[in-house]
C-alpha cells in the first residue's frame, strides 16, 4: 500500500489505449466467426430436480428403511459432520446427496490438460486459534509439521509465484491492489483504509472477543461492532470520508469474491470481516488445480461407503421421537421413507424451507447471489504488457472477477494449452432478477459476455480458444445484506430441535470453507452430546 507507485500517463499509454480501442470494433464479428469451432457445454446444479421441491411432485413411498443417523446434504458441512461422527466412533449413518457426487459449491471436473474447479478454488491461511481446522489440515499432510507451535504447510499446496496480477490502464501490474496511474489522493485513501483495517483486526469487544474472527461463533457481540451490520459498506466508507473511485472498485471486487454482492449492498460488518477476520501475517493461500474439491476428497473418505447419491430428501417430519424422511431416488424414479433416530440437515435454507414446514418463516431473510463460472481452454494466451500470467488474474472493473490459471501448481507451469477458470458474481440487479437472467439468457449471450471481458486484457484470445464450458449456480453463496448477520431470523434458523440438527455455512452468514467446516462439527458434536444424555 504505502509503496504504491504514482504512475503518470505517457505517449506509450496513449498509443496502447488507442490501438485497443480500435481493436474492439471488430470484436463481435470475431466472436461470430469463431463460435462454430468451440466445444461449448453448459453445466450446472441439478436445479430441475431441486425445483420439484416446490411442487412436491414425487411418487408415494414404496418402502420403509430404518437408520440411526441421516445427514441430509453432501456439501462441506455435511461431509465435515460425517468426519466428526466417524472420528468419534459413530459409523452407522447415511449421507444423502442430490447430485451424483458430493462437494456442493466445491465441485470440480477434469479435461485432457488439467483438473479445474467449478466453484470454490482456495483456502486462505487458517488462524492459529482455529485448532479444529489446523488438526484436519495436519491429518491430511497439508500441514507437514510444526515449528515453535506454528504450522508448516506442504509447499506443493501453497500457491506458487506469481500469485496475482491486475489488468489496469492496459497494463498487467503485480498484485491486485491498484497502483498504476494513481493520484496522491488515491494513495492516501488506500493508506487510510489500511490503517482502519489494522485497528479493527485487533479490536475486541466488552466481552473480550475479537470484533472479527473465524469461526463466527467466536465473534464479539458488542453493539459497538455489531451495529455495523445495520449499514452497507458503502455507507461506512462515506462515514469515514473514503469515497474514492479506485478504492471502491477494489473493495467491490473483494466483496463480490466472498459474498457475491458489492459494497452498495453488503453489510459493512460483513465487508470488514473479509479484511479483519484473519489473524496471521501469512498472506499466502492453499490451492490445487481442482480447487477446494481437493479438500472435499479428504473429507468424503469418511462417508464414501455411506452415501446415497442422486437422491433428494423432499420432506422431513419429527414423529414419535423419530425423524421421518421422505426420499426420492431419481435413478429409479421411486420414493422411500427413512425413519432415523436423529438427522443432521446440512442443506442451505432455500432448500430447508421446502423440507420442514416450520422453517419457511426463518428462511425469508436468506438471500443468495447467482454465480457463473467458465472453464476456457486456450491454445495460447495473447501477450500483454506487464506482469506474467499468474494464479489469479483480475481485470480492473471488469464484468467478472477475472480468472485463475488452473495449471499454476503444475511442474510445467506454462505448457500450453492453458486451462483458465473465469468467475462472475451476478448482482447488478436484485438477486431474483439476476437468477432468472442466468437461466433464461441464451448460451451465446453468456459466451459473448465472458469473451468480451477476456478480450479487454487479451485482444485476440477468442481465436485461440479450443473449448469453453459454462457452469451456472443459481444460489451460489449466501449474501449478507444489512440486518442479517446478527438477525433474529438467522438465530432461529440455527436452532436445533430434539432430533434435528442444522448445519450450513449460510447459518454463519458467510460462505467460506471454514464456516461450513465448523458448522458440520458443531452439529455432529451436539448430536453426540444429546445422544449421550439420552442414554
Amino acid at each position: 500500500m504505502k509503496n504504491g507507485a504514482n504512475y503518470k500517463w505517457n505517449r506509450r499509454d496513449f498509443i496502447r489505449t488507442s490501438l485497443l480501442a480500435l481493436a474492439a470494433i471488430p470484436f463481435i464479428q470475431s466472436c461470430t466467426k469463431s463460435i462454430e469451432k468451440f466445444i461449448f457445454k453448459i453445466t450446472g446444479t441439478n436445479h430441475i430436480l431441486g425445483h420439484r421441491l416446490r411442487t412436491s411432485d414425487f411418487p408415494k413411498p414404496s418402502e420403509i428403511i430404518q437408520e440411526n443417523i441421516v445427514i441430509v446434504g453432501g456439501g462441506i458441512s455435511g461431509l465435515s459432520a460425517a468426519r466428526y461422527l466417524s472420528k468419534n466412533g459413530i459409523s452407522d449413518f447415511k449421507l444423502i446427496e442430490l447430485e451424483d457426487e458430493v462437494g456442493g459449491n466445491s465441485l470440480a471436473s477434469e479435461n485432457a490438460y488439467s483438473k479445474y474447479p467449478l466453484g470454490a478454488h482456495y483456502l486462505p491461511m487458517p488462524n492459529l486459534a482455529d485448532k479444529e481446522l489446523i488438526s484436519f489440515l495436519n491429518e491430511e499432510n497439508i500441514i507437514t509439521h510444526f515449528e515453535n507451535e506454528n504450522p508448516v504447510f506442504n509447499e506443493a499446496y501453497l500457491c506458487f509465484d506469481p500469485h496475482e496480477r491486475l489488468f489496469i490502464k492496459n497494463y498487467w501490474q503485480e498484485g491486485i491492489i491498484p497502483k498504476y496511474s494513481l493520484s496522491e489522493s488515491d494513495l492516501l485513501a488506500f493508506e487510510k483504509f489500511d490503517q482502519l483495517i489494522s485497528e479493527l483486526k485487533t479490536a475486541k469487544g466488552n466481552d473480550d472477543l475479537f470484533a472479527f474472527d473465524i469461526p463466527m461463533r467466536k465473534v464479539s457481540q458488542d453493539d459497538n461492532f455489531t451495529k455495523l451490520d445495520k449499514i452497507t459498506l458503502k455507507d461506512w466508507l462515506l462515514e469515514n470520508k473514503l469515497n474514492n473511485e479506485h478504492l471502491n472498485i477494489y473493495l467491490n471486487y473483494c466483496c463480490k469474491d466472498d459474498y457475491g454482492i458489492g459494497i452498495d449492498k453488503v453489510s459493512a460488518w460483513a465487508g470488514l470481516h473479509y479484511f479483519c477476520s484473519r489473524k496471521n501475517n501469512n498472506h499466502n493461500v492453499l490451492t490445487w488445480p481442482e480447487g477446494n474439491h481437493f479438500l472435499v476428497k479428504k473429507l468424503s473418505k469418511y462417508s464414501n461407503e455411506k452415501q446415497l447419491n442422486n437422491e433428494l430428501v423432499y420432506k422431513i417430519e419429527e414423529k414419535e421421537n423419530k425423524v421421518h424422511l421422505s426420499v426420492f431416488d431419481s435413478k429409479n424414479n421411486t420414493s422411500k421413507t427413512i425413519i432415523a433416530n436423529k438427522a443432521i440437515v446440512a442443506t442451505p435454507q432455500f432448500v430447508t424451507k421446502y423440507l420442514i414446514d416450520e422453517r419457511k418463516e426463518f428462511a425469508s431473510n436468506f438471500e443468495y447471489a447467482p454465480w457463473l463460472t467458465a472453464t476456457v481452454v486456450v491454445k495460447k494466451i495473447p501477450l500483454s504488457e506487464g506482469a506474467p500470467l499468474s494464479w489469479d488474474n483480475v481485470i480492473h472493473n471488469g464484468f467478472g472477477l477475472g480468472y485463475i490459471y488452473n495449471q499454476h501448481q503444475h511442474l510445467h507451469q506454462y505448457k500450453p494449452p492453458f486451462v483458465l477458470t473465469y468467475y462472475a458474481a451476478l448482482s447488478e440487479n436484485d438477486l431474483l432478477t439476476e437468477r432468472r437472467n442466468l437461466f433464461s439468457k441464451s448460451d451465446d449471450y453468456w459466451k459473448n459476455i465472458i469473451l468480451s471481458d477476456l478480450e479487454k486484457a487479451h485482444y485476440g484470445i477468442t481465436d485461440e480458444i479450443e473449448s469453453i464450458e459454462i457452469h451456472k449456480k443459481g444460489h451460489g453463496m449466501i449474501s449478507p445484506f444489512p440486518n442479517f448477520i446478527f438477525s433474529e431470523k438467522l438465530k432461529q434458523a440455527s436452532k436445533n430441535t430434539k432430533n434435528l440438527y442444522f448445519a450450513h455455512s449460510d447459518l454463519s452468514g458467510i460462505s467460506i470453507f471454514e464456516e461450513a467446516f465448523h458448522q458440520g462439527i458443531n452439529a455432529a458434536k451436539k448430536l453426540i452430546d444429546d445422544t449421550t444424555l439420552d442414554t
